[in-house]
C-alpha cells in the first residue's frame, strides 16, 4: 500500500543524526529545506503488513523472547521509500558530497516516518477488528539487527509479507535491504497490555564496537 507521510522531517533528529548539537546556523537549515523537497518528490513510501500467530514464525535471540513477552500474535512489516531515492542520493554523491550526506540521513529519518504512519494503520485495523474479539494492546517495533536479534532475519519478514512481489522490498546475501532505504519490524499484539522490552547494550551483538557506547549514549532513545 501506498503510506502518506504527513510531517515534515524531523528537524531536531535530522540534525542529531549529522552531529550538530546547539542551534545549526541558517545555511545548514536551508540547505536541509532544500534537500527535504528533493527526498519528498523522490520518495515513493510504500508499505505492508502481515498479522501472524507468533508461534508460527521462528524467532530467535532473547531480546526479541523478552520483547515479546505476553503476545500471542504478532505484526510483520515492512516500509520502503522506493529505488528512486537510492538514485538521487547515489547522484549527488558524485557532484556534492555533503548534499549527499544531507541526502542519506533526511532518508534514514524518512523511513522511519513511513514505519510510524504504517503502524498508525496497523493500530487502526486492530481497533476495528477488536470490537469482537476484545481489546488487543500492542508493543513498539522491532527490527532484526536489535540486540542479539539476527539481522539475517530480514530474509524471513520478506518472505512472511511477499515483500518482493507486494512492495519491490529485496535482501542482499549480508542482509542488506534493496532498495536501501526499507525497514522490516515486528510489532508484538496481546490481550492484555504489553510494553515489551528495548534491548540492551549487554545483548547487542555490536556493544564491542559500537561507536555510541564510547561516547555513552544509547541507540535506543
Amino acid at each position: 500500500m501506498k503510506l502518506e507521510i504527513r510531517t515534515p522531517i524531523w528537524r531536531n533528529k535530522w540534525l542529531a543524526s549529522l552531529g550538530v548539537k546547539g542551534e545549526a546556523d541558517r545555511q545548514l537549515l536551508a540547505d536541509m529545506e532544500s534537500a527535504e523537497g528533493l527526498l519528498m518528490e523522490a520518495a515513493e513510501p510504500r508499505g505492508i503488513y502481515r498479522i501472524m500467530e507468533r508461534k508460527d514464525i521462528r524467532l530467535p535471540g532473547l531480546s526479541i523472547e523478552r520483547h515479546l513477552e505476553g503476545c500471542r500474535k504478532v505484526a510483520v512489516m515492512g516500509v520502503t521509500l522506493g529505488m528512486e531515492i537510492d538514485n538521487l542520493i547515489r547522484r549527488t554523491q558524485i557532484t556534492d558530497m555533503a548534499r549527499a550526506v544531507l541526502l542519506d540521513s533526511g532518508a534514514s529519518l524518512l523511513a522511519e516516518q513511513a514505519c510510524d504512519r504504517l503502524e498508525e494503520l496497523i493500530e487502526t485495523y486492530i481497533k476495528t477488528d477488536s470490537k469482537e474479539q476484545g481489546e488487543i494492546f500492542t508493543t513498539s517495533r522491532f527490527s532484526p539487527g536489535y540486540g542479539d536479534f539476527p539481522i539475517e532475519m530480514q530474509r524471513e519478514f520478506i518472505r512472511c509479507i511477499d515483500g518482493q512481489r507486494k512492495i519491490g522490498l529485496n535482501v542482499t546475501r549480508d542482509s542488506l535491504m534493496i532498495p536501501r532505504k526499507s525497514i522490516t519490524a515486528i510489532i508484538g499484539l496481546a490481550d492484555h497490555p504489553v510494553s515489551g522490552h528495548p534491548a540492551t547494550c549487554e545483548e547487542c551483538v555490536l556493544r564491542a564496537t559500537c561507536s555510541l557506547r564510547e561516547k555513552g549514549e544509547f541507540c535506543g532513545n
